[in-house]
This record gives structure tokens, sequence and C-alpha cells, in this order.
């Protein structure tokens, strides 16, 4: 339970920093997300706040801000305690891409290995916008190669139910129809923006917030189903409110999922997705970071420095693309009948992959705040221990590729870069 001291220096630096937060009511079992509605960028502020303004060390190595719920947590966070012997509350479900959940559902619902999808998912494109901002959605995203590669894989055939050339009006009365007419081995996947359901998770804040589901008529005719794969929730909303969200100007997307002929991948055909998808020079996502960080530095003059934090704000909505590596390991691992141990070593590394992007951002946010060489210094440093861990599972990875390959007598070679690891 926080003390009431910190509590009260927390309501001093929300108020004179953060003065959009509600704050009066402030107490040691406030929900950061929930009641106060922190986003992932003004959670790091805060922290960097606590360090520069009340003096507490942050042990930036235990910085998580998934760990984060409460305000009591952010006190255990700066005056960590003995740890003890009980055993703590289950992990959080990992999100990891909601297009590719979607398209896994029907998979998984036949008994079939969906992991060989998540190949495209690691380095799967990001956006930087003209204001230098990281985005994980852009009106000119593409989701045609996992569509493509979802039929070539697994033989389903996928169709669009959404025409962006009609209006609102128009594609929703097209849903209704599809909705009517479903059968069953057919999946109606539609973007809307979960914003506009607030009874459903938003644990990012973000506003819009686009987002692919299931949808398919409930019993009762004023509600509709609605299985959210990526989020592993499924369950029945009032039909007004989930058109009102496919409505939204920030979302326009939809298609119909047949898996009437759905089959397990042939191995040559994963091998061929594994090869399109693996990019042993680019990590496409720190790649991007570093892209905002150089244009607001003040000697390109692009963008204000004091702006780096929040144009970093959906870093944690892509930060978690990277479990897709624990999905290709895994798929390899089982096949080569490969040591569990081995297997939940590069776990470790995959899950430190992940949370470093949580320590770049609080990092970006310090620089923003002290505008100091060390801090740049420092952010630097963790940007670059970003590449060099995600290299490091890159090579674990293609080398796992490459004896189940080999195993699996599958032909083929490798270019110069490949070959380098």
């Amino acid at each position: 339970m926080a003390s009431e001291t910190f509590v009260r220096q927390l309501r001093d630096l929300m108020t004179r920093y953060l003065p959009r937060i509600p704050c009066e009511d402030l107490s040691p079992d406030s929900h950061l997300t929930y009641q106060l509605g922190l986003d992932s960028v003004e959670l790091m502020q805060l922290l960097v706040l606590l360090e520069n303004e009340c003096g507490y060390a942050l042990p930036e190595e235990a910085l998580s801000a998934g760990d984060l719920e409460r305000v009591s947590d952010l006190e255990v966070l700066v005056r960590p305690t003995a740890a003890n012997d009980t055993v703590g509350e289950p992990e959080l479900d990992v999100k990891v891409h909601c297009v590719v959940s979607c398209l896994c559902h029907p998979i998984k619902a036949r008994g079939l290995d969906h992991r060989p999808l998540y190949f495209g998912v690691w380095d799967a494109e990001v956006f930087v916008d003209d204001q230098a901002r990281l985005r994980y959605h852009d009106e000119a995203v593409d989701h045609g190669f996992f569509l493509t590669w979802f039929e070539r894989l697994y033989g389903a055939e996928v169709s669009p139910w959404y025409d962006p050339a009609l209006s609102k009006a128009h594609n929703i009365a097209s849903l209704e129809t599809r909705l009517a007419q479903r059968k069953p081995r057919e999946h109606l996947m539609v973007m809307l923006d979960l914003y506009r359901l607030p009874e459903r998770e938003n644990r990012f804040q973000l506003n819009p917030f686009p987002h692919y589901v299931l949808l398919e008529n409930d019993a009762d005719p004023d509600r509709l189903w609605m299985w959210d794969p990526d989020f592993r929730w499924e369950g029945s909303l009032d039909r007004r409110r989930v058109l009102h969200a496919v409505e939204s100007p920030a979302v326009a997307g939809g298609v119909c999922l047949d898996t009437c002929h759905l089959h397990a991948p042939e191995p040559e055909a994963v091998a061929a997705y594994f090869e399109v998808c693996f990019q042993p020079t680019v990590n496409t996502l720190t790649q991007a970071v570093e892209q905002v960080v150089r244009r607001h530095l003040p000697e390109a003059g692009e963008q204000p420095l004091d702006r780096l934090g929040s144009a970093l704000a959906e870093l944690p909505v892509l930060a978690i693309r990277k479990y897709a590596y624990e999905h290709g390991l895994a798929y390899f691992w089982r096949a080569l009948e490969r040591p569990a141990d081995e297997f939940e070593h590069w776990c470790d590394e995959i899950e430190a992959l992940v949370k470093g992007y949580d320590a770049v951002l609080y990092r970006a946010n310090k620089v923003a705040h002290t505008r100091t060489r060390d801090d740049f210094a420092r952010l630097s440093r963790r940007i670059a221990e970003q590449h060099q861990r995600e290299y490091r599972i890159k090579r674990a990875l293609f080398h796992a590729f490459n004896d189940w390959r080999k195993q699996s007598s599958i032909r083929g070679s490798v270019s110069r870069e490949v070959a380098a690891l």
C-alpha cells in the first residue's frame, strides 16, 4: 500500500506537470489507466518526474509499463522491497497483431498449427508520419500480405466485404447482409474503433483505436457476438454500439474468411513464407524509433525535442509484436525436439527485447525533459542494445529454421546476408 507521503508527492507532480489528470481523489488503490486515464507516455513522464523532482532511484532493469497498474505499484517500483516466496499473479495475456490473431482463430479451431502465420509479425510494417510520430496504423496500411499467405499456407479463401469507394452506410448495410447470410464455415473480419466501446479493454488508451475482430449474429437480434482473438475475449455486445464503432471515420476494412478447405500447411510453403518474412539485417521497429529520435534532435530542426516522448506514444502497441519470435522458435524447436531449457532461454531474451522498449520510451521522455547529452547517450545505448538483442534472436531463429529445413529435406539456398549469420 502506498504511503500518504508518496500519494501527496504524486498529487503535487500531477497538478504541476500533468494538469489534465484528475487527481483530487487520488489514493493508493487508484488505477493508473482506467481511473486516472494515464497513457504510456504520461506514465513515463511521471516516472521521470519522480526521479528528477523527488529524488527517487528508478531501477531501470525492472521497468515495465505493463506491471504498473495502481498508484501503489509505482511506489513499489521506486522503493523496491525484498522479494517474498509467494506465487504472484499470472502474467497478462499477450496481444501481438489483431489481423493475424483473427486469421489464426479458425486455424486453431480446426486443431491446426497456427504458429507459422506469425512469421510475418516480428518485422511487420510500422509507420512514421509527417510529424515524425511513430504509428502502428495508417490509412495506407495494406494487410494483403497476411491475407495472401493465409490462403497459400492453409487453403482458405478470402474475399473483401468492405468497399472503400462506398459510404459507411452502404458498407454497414453490406455487413448486415453478410451477417444474415453467414455460413458456419465463414468468419466475418471487421475493423472497428475500439475506443468507441469503452466496455472493452483499451489498455493503451488510444483514441482512435483501430482494431480487427470477428463478428456474427447473436441469438438476441439486438446484439452481436464478438470474437476478439487478439485480446482473448468473446462476448455479446449491443448491436448499435458495435456498428457505431464500425462507423468511426478512423477505420475502414473487412473481409470474409471461407475456411471450407482449410488444411495444414505444407513444409515447402512454410519455408517459402519464412524466407519472405525473415530480414537478417533489418530491425523494422527499432530503426523506425531511431528515425523518430533523429528527427526530434535540435540539429535536425524538424520537431521540438520536448515532443519526443509523445512521438513514441504508440511504441508499447508495436513492441508486443516481438513476441511473435516465440511462435517461430516454438514451431521449429518442437519439430527438432530440442531441449526445453534452450527454448526458455530464448523466451527470456524475447521478453527482455519487448520490455526494453519500455526503457527506450522512458529514456526518450527523460531526454525531452532534461535535454542533456548524458541522457541522450543513455537513450542511444538503449536503442543499440535493442538492435544487438534482436540480432541474437534472429541468429538463433535462422539456425533453427535451417536445421528444420534440412530435417524436412527442403532444398534452398540462402543469401549472403543470411549466410553471415
